[in-house]
């Protein structure tokens, strides 16, 4: 089932694209870590709140990296969810289809002839200093434009 199609090939685009679904992923996992007492409160609370009565002050904790948490049924469904999706953001991209699209992607990049830094640079140049034509062009027009209608409508108005 996790079989990977087409090993060696397109290591480099397979990687990024499994990168960011992972974070897609761990950033919805941590939204629903935080969402999920809202729906149902007991949700939030550690376990050994709910299943030994104890106090909120002697609840169960897990300091994550970038949150810290009670250890809650949140939590776990939370982490239940971040392995799942995770196993099927692996399946689906190393499904034939996908895979051959990734490795075709990156054959095609490699086939590109990329601009050299002073060619990019020539190129941001004209283009910014064409943007900045336009818009004089336009606010010229625009000032012309609201003389003459100053002229033609007096300032009380119509």
């Amino acid at each position: 089932m996790f079989k990977v199609h087409k090993p060696g090939q397109a290591k480099l685009t397979r990687t990024i694209t499994f990168l960011a679904g992972l974070f897609l992923v761990v950033w919805g996992c941590r939204s629903a870590l935080i969402e999920l007492p809202s729906f149902w409160r007991r949700l939030g609370d550690s376990w050994n709140e709910i299943l030994l009565d104890a106090k909120p002050t002697e609840a169960w904790t897990a300091d994550l990296v970038l949150i810290e948490s009670k250890f809650s049924p949140a939590l776990t469904m939370a982490a239940v969810l971040l392995v799942l999706a995770t196993l099927w953001v692996f399946w689906i991209l190393n499904r034939p289809k996908v895979a051959d699209s990734l490795v075709d992607m990156e054959s095609e990049l490699q086939k590109v002839s990329w601009p050299s830094f002073s060619d990019a640079w020539q190129s941001t140049l004209v283009v910014s200093g064409f943007t900045a034509l336009i818009v004089g062009l336009v606010f010229g027009y625009d000032l012309v434009i609201k003389g003459i209608i100053e002229l033609i409508v007096p300032r009380g108005g119509i």
